[in-house]
Parts: structure tokens; C-alpha cells; sequence
């Protein structure tokens, strides 16, 4: 049986088995890292968490917070002095002066808390430290050749806590925040599938992780915590996507504003045996995820010698797997025959693709992310042509595309850090006023 289809069948076993497992053993509150509620729902926060929330997005006055919260002044008097207290929240700025005193305006303590986030790349991970605010305070690559071993990840997350609050002795550590490629579950905390990795399915890595460090820890994945880093807590009430080409092609949801994960959290991956054949001789899964692309060009340019060899060399010598895939789209844009041959399918398969989530979804903005938002203009540019080929007027009308602005190679884990702390200020709990790491 061809490899791609073997991937294919064992994440589709692994998520048969998961679901099984669900139905059958409910996961209970103690096992489960975020409750459910908090991954879509904001309505029933308590005030200081509500406070902290609205001073994600920006600064604001007791008046401002009285009317982004419904509390009274006293409350909100109290629960500011009490979060001031406890270093989540300290005065900014002032308000602009119109003729009266300047109110305070308050927002989130930049000095107090980091975060680690850790985005597990299968090979290598990267490893980072903000603040409240989402300013990167440190970061670390660890690079790596193939499948990231359990022990290799404990190792590698420890020594960074060890090396994050010597450098910060000063800051406590809020929670940890993985972000995975493949199917997971961020109530339970569980790697479900991988499809290049087959020995992390229905794998308990929120739990490993907690009784390791000692943190709260949540789960998301990749896709969708690269699109946190870009959007943000902002508010937008329009239905947009982020999209990646990574496992596959995966958007990430927002409905109205309003994250949309599914009930495995990670809504909007494409599997690949639903893709569209490209046509030739080359199939859609080959060339829609970011590793099988890099294969497919190293395998057919190995046997170009000459002129091939400088190619194939430029691509097999970059460092890591986003720089190789970046490497092919870059000898596209060149001329190269192979790399143009296969980016070329998968722009007309990529194309399609959008085209039918586009139909389905009509979002008013799609945002091309990931390690693709990294390569050529021209190559962004045939992606969006493509695309609208394959659209009506009313939609090709309706829809803004852009690159995202959030390129870095560690976004995906700055963007767990986001998602990990909006679901803390989410989900019930003791009062963040008391939580000291």
C-alpha cells in the first residue's frame, strides 16, 4: 500500500478510536485541561477576568471598563485594585485631556507573568516566553532531523522553564501552551493523529505535561495558533480565515468574529484523501503539505545532474523543513522546471480548495498564513488567481485576500500563548487574583 494512503487510514483509525473513547469515557472535568465552555464562549466571565480580557485589546478607563463590562464603578474599583495587587493589570497612560483631570487608563502588567509556548514541528521545535501583552521576552529552536521522541520534548521544555525563570526571576510562569499539527483536542489535551507521525496518536500530552511542570497547560493546533498570533484578541465582526499549507490545507474559523474550533478543536483541516488529484502523475497529497512538496522536488531533481544539482542542493542543505519548502517556491518563481512544475499543481489544487471553502463559508477575508505567507510574491499572487478563477462574481467581489503579517518562524507558538491565556480568563475557576503560577 502506498505510504500517503497508510498515513491516511491511521489517522482516520486514530480518529475512530478517539471518538469511540469519548463516547464510551466521557473525559471528566479533573482530566480535561480547559472546560468546553471556554473555548467559544465569553458571556459568563466574572469581573476581573472580564477586566483583564478587554485590556487584551487595549487600554482602557473605569468608564471604558463600565461600559465593555456592565459592572458598577465600585465593583470594578475593587477589582482593579485587587488585580493591580496581584500584577495583572497597572496603569498605562492617561486619557487625552478634554479640559477636565485625565482619567487613568489601565491595561495589562507587562512586568509580572510570562507564558511558554511550545510549537512541536516534527522535526525540531521551538520553544518561546511572553509577556501579557504577547511581546516575545525569549526564544529558542531545537532543531532536529525526524520524529520529536516524548522524553527529547519533556527534556527540551524543561531545561527552557529552568533557563526562562532564571533569566525572569522576577515573573511567574501562568501555564505552558502546545501547539501541535494534526487533530487535537484541546479539552483533553490529546494529540489524536499526526499524519507523519504515527507514534503520537490518541497521545495524552496536556496531562503528560502537567504532572511534569506543574502548569496549567493547553493544546491547539498549529494552524490555529499561528492565526491567534495574527488577529489577536481584536474584535471583528466579520466571518473570516486564516489559511496554512502545513499537514495539509487548513483555515481556521471565525465566525462572526468569533473563533470556531469544532468539537475535536480544530475545525477547517482538510484531510488528504479528499483532496483533488492535480492531474499527471502527481497526486493533490504530494504537493498540498509543506513536507510532501519538499520530497516530491528532491526526488525527481536528484536525477538532474547537471544542471539539477544546484537546485537539489539548495533545497536538501537549508536548515529546517519551512526553509526547504520556501527554497521550492523560490526556484519556481526562477524557472526551475521541477519546482515550477510542482508548485504549479499545487497552486490549481490549492486554488479549488479555497474555492469551496469560499462557497461554503463566503468569508469577507481570507488571510494566506503559515510557511507560505514566507514565499515569493508572484507565488502569493497565483495562488489568489487562481482562487478566483473559481468564483462567482458576488463572492470574487466580496472577499479580501491578503498575506498574513505575522510571518515568524515561531508563530505558531507565540500564538498558543494567546489561545492558552484566553481560555484561562474563559473557563471557571479560582479567582485569577489568587493564581500565582
Amino acid at each position: 500500500m502506498p505510504e500517503r494512503t497508510r498515513g491516511a487510514r491511521g489517522i482516520s483509525d486514530a480518529l475512530l478510536y478517539y471518538t469511540f473513547e469519548k463516547v464510551v469515557k466521557p473525559p471528566s472535568p479533573a482530566s480535561g485541561i480547559v472546560m468546553r465552555s471556554s473555548l467559544n464562549d465569553q458571556s459568563a466571565m466574572d469581573t476581573p477576568r472580564a477586566i483583564v480580557t478587554h485590556l487584551l485589546t487595549q487600554p482602557l478607563s473605569l468608564a471604558g471598563l463600565g461600559s465593555a463590562t456592565g459592572s458598577s464603578l465600585p465593583t470594578l474599583r475593587r477589582a482593579i485594585r485587587d488585580l493591580q495587587e496581584a500584577r495583572w493589570v497597572s496603569i498605562v497612560g492617561r486619557e487625552v485631556d478634554t479640559g477636565g483631570r485625565p482619567a487613568n487608563l489601565f491595561g495589562v502588567d507587562a512586568d509580572a507573568i510570562a507564558l511558554i509556548g511550545v510549537h512541536v514541528e516534527h522535526p525540531g521545535m521551538r520553544l518561546v516566553a511572553t509577556d501579557l501583552t504577547g511581546a516575545v521576552l525569549d526564544e529558542r529552536e531545537l532543531p532536529g532531523d525526524g520524529i520529536l521522541e516524548l522524553d527529547t520534548v519533556d527534556r527540551a521544555i524543561g531545561s527552557y522553564l529552568e533557563h526562562v525563570r532564571a533569566r525572569f526571576p522576577g515573573r511567574r510562569v501562568l501555564g505552558l501552551a502546545l501547539a501541535s499539527p494534526g487533530y487535537v483536542d484541546p479539552l483533553t489535551g490529546t494529540v489524536i493523529a499526526i499524519g507523519r507521525v504515527p507514534t503520537w496518536n490518541n497521545l495524552p500530552m496536556g496531562e503528560r505535561l502537567r504532572e511534569a511542570t506543574g502548569l496549567r497547560v493547553s493544546i491547539v493546533n498549529d494552524v490555529d495558533a499561528m492565526a491567534a498570533a495574527e488577529f489577536g484578541g481584536r474584535a471583528d465582526p466579520r466571518t473570516y480565515a486564516y489559511l496554512a499549507v502545513g499537514e495539509g490545507v487548513k483555515f481556521s474559523l471565525f465566525l462572526h468574529g468569533k473563533p470556531y474550533v469544532g468539537p475535536f478543536g480544530n475545525a477547517g483541516l482538510v484531510n488528504l484523501r479528499l483532496l483533488a488529484a492535480a492531474g499527471g502523475d502527481v497526486d493533490a497529497a504530494d504537493v498540498l503539505t509543506m513536507f510532501g512538496l519538499v520530497d516530491t522536488f528532491l526526488r525527481r531533481s536528484a536525477s538532474r545532474r547537471p544542471p539539477g544539482a544546484d537546485a537539489h542542493a539548495r533545497v536538501a542543505d537549508a536548515p529546517d523543513a519551512r526553509a526547504r519548502f520556501l527554497q521550492v517556491l523560490a526556484l519556481a518563481e526562477d524557472g526551475d522546471p521541477v519546482a515550477a512544475e510542482l508548485v504549479g499543481w499545487m497552486i490549481d489544487v490549492l486554488g479549488v480548495q479555497i474555492a469551496s471553502f469560499v462557497h461554503l463559508i463566503q468569508p469577507e477575508l481570507l488571510v494566506i498564513g503559515g510557511a507560505l505567507a514566507g514565499g515569493p510574491e508572484r507565488v502569493l499572487d497565483d495562488v489568489e488567481a487562481s482562487l478566483r478563477r473559481h468564483l462567482p462574481t458576488l463572492l470574487d467581489n466580496n472577499l479580501i485576500v491578503r498575506r498574513a503579517r505575522v510571518v515568524s518562524a515561531s508563530a505558531a507558538a507565540i500564538g498558543a500563548t494567546r489561545v492558552f491565556l484566553h481560555r484561562f480568563l474563559a473557563q471557571d475557576g479560582p479567582p485569577i487574583t489568587s493564581v500565582m503560577g
